[in-house]
């Protein structure tokens, strides 16, 4: 699946807890103007985890989500 055919974020719902509170994570130190409401914090340790949820703290590959 492409990035244009990807299903909206919002739309994705949490495998761990049902909840439609998934962002993408971005890696490094957050700055003064960081949208902590729009991304999920994923530390300085860059992994192939691409999406969290803000509910649960719930880490993973959106691809996976995607196409399940």
């Amino acid at each position: 699946m492409s990035k244009a055919q990807r299903k909206r974020i919002d739309t994705l719902i949490c495998p761990a807890c049902g909840e439609k509170t998934l962002k993408m994570i971005v890696y490094g130190l957050p700055g003064d103007d960081f949208d902590f409401q729009k991304y999920f914090v994923g530390g300085c340790m860059p992994s192939e985890e691409d999406i969290g949820c803000r509910n649960c703290e719930w880490v993973g590959v959106r691809i996976t989500l995607e196409q399940g």
